[in-house]
């Protein structure tokens, strides 16, 4: 292949990647298959060991890239590795899934040709653009509600393609030059936030965040819930660590510069309602009343990484 072939490959059909942490076998092959069908090249960051089912499926890929780590180092160093590892390879952009997505074929050429699509005005360029995320049909997982925002009368787009605050990371086509720009996740934050944080600072830099409305992606937010839990928020769903990390790095972000006092404002007043919920419904169950505490004190005082090892013992990593 000429070294110009090369190029219009690595610009017309985007690696995709993942971070893998103990994921579900089944979800995970039809995710894997789909992206190899497409051409993709394949870039892995192993957070942890994998069950047998799983490094099966693995040892089948015929274009990946794998690294791996022996312990969970967290989603945002996963991320950054994933995203090193393309720009490493040369490519202009980088297609980011969590592992229970499922995309529809040609999904990666897709999101490229509505990128291609975008004028970047009096902004420096399209930093991310994701697909509309929607449910699996007859399930109880929850739809993603998007912080929309209102284009300038400059921006010259395809109706299709609407401005948000910032974009879930799974479908995400992040652009590497934007990437270099904004900076690299957060891996401190570990999990939890760490799009919305990135999507924040890329508009503080000059950069625009968007989805693609006319493009869509089945995605399995959080926790699904069955029977009488149905309809819960989702902040009674998650586990007792991920409410820790939700916790401690939105009070972190309200304390950067960087992140508009609208959110600011909005995040303090969603977060108490959430400590309220988890206060009435939780607390005495199986969220202590210490931990959020330590969650909030902890991200006033920029304490972050992993959790601390006193909760990690008792409730686990992630």
């Amino acid at each position: 292949m000429s070294a110009d072939t090369l190029t219009i490959a690595k610009t017309a059909v985007p690696p995709a990647a993942t971070v893998l942490f103990r994921p579900d076998a089944k979800l995970l092959r039809q995710l894997l298959s789909t992206l190899e069908g497409d051409g993709c090249r394949v870039i892995i960051f192993v957070n942890g060991p994998l069950d047998e089912p799983a490094e099966a499926i693995l040892s089948e890929l015929s274009n990946a890239s794998i690294t791996r780590s022996e312990e969970n180092a967290g989603l945002g160093y996963g991320l950054n590795s994933v995203v090193n590892t393309a720009i490493e390879e040369g490519f202009s952009h980088v297609l980011l899934f969590d592992q229970d997505s499922t995309p529809e074929a040609g999904l990666a050429q897709r999101l490229m040709a509505s990128s291609a699509c975008f004028d970047r005005g009096r902004r420096k360029g399209l930093a991310v653009l994701g697909p509309l995320l929607v449910p699996p049909s007859n399930s109880s997982y929850l739809p993603i509600s998007y912080w929309r925002r209102e284009p300038s009368d400059s921006d010259a787009r395809p109706s299709s393609i609407v401005q948000v605050d910032f974009v879930p990371t799974s479908g995400s086509l992040v652009s590497t030059e934007a990437w270099r720009e904004i900076g690299p996740f957060r891996a401190d934050y570990f999990i939890g936030g760490i799009d919305v944080e990135w999507g924040y600072r890329a508009w503080h830099k000059g950069w625009v965040s968007a989805i693609a409305e006319d493009i869509q992606m089945v995605h399995r937010w959080g926790e699904e819930q069955v029977g009488g839990q149905v309809g819960r928020p989702q902040i009674l769903r998650q586990s007792t660590t991920r409410i820790y990390y939700y916790v401690r790095n939105a009070v972190d972000g309200m304390r950067r510069a960087y992140m508009p006092w609208r959110w600011k404002r909005q995040q303090a007043i969603r977060l108490l309602g959430q400590i309220c919920l988890i206060l009435l419904v939780r607390v005495g169950r199986d969220v202590p009343l210490a931990l959020l505490f330590r969650a909030v004190r902890d991200g006033w005082s920029g304490r972050l990484g992993p959790i601390p090892d006193q909760l990690a013992m008792r409730f686990g990593t992630a």
